[in-house]
């Protein structure tokens, strides 16, 4: 996968306790992460941003590009 897209972390402002006394401060901190990646079915991805398609495994690669059966393919009926 040859896509440069990465996640971006989400911050948010939040009262945050600190010292020994209960005193809060508002901080930045980091709440999560915004995917640039969805799941599309049980062995792969895509970015939402380039729609480029990546793979969980080399296995599933297999799978999806050339009809290698795989652990847990026998699920996943092939739709490419």
């Amino acid at each position: 996968m040859d896509c440069t897209h990465r996640t971006p972390e989400k911050w948010e402002w939040k009262e945050v306790e600190v010292g020994w006394y209960g005193e809060t401060e508002m901080q930045r901190v980091q709440v999560g992460e915004l995917s640039t990646q969805e799941d599309l079915d049980i062995g792969r991805f895509q970015c939402t941003q380039c729609g480029e398609v990546g793979y969980y495994t080399g296995r599933w690669k297999k799978f999806f590009e050339e009809g290698v059966p795989c652990l847990g393919s026998d699920r996943l009926q092939r739709t490419t």
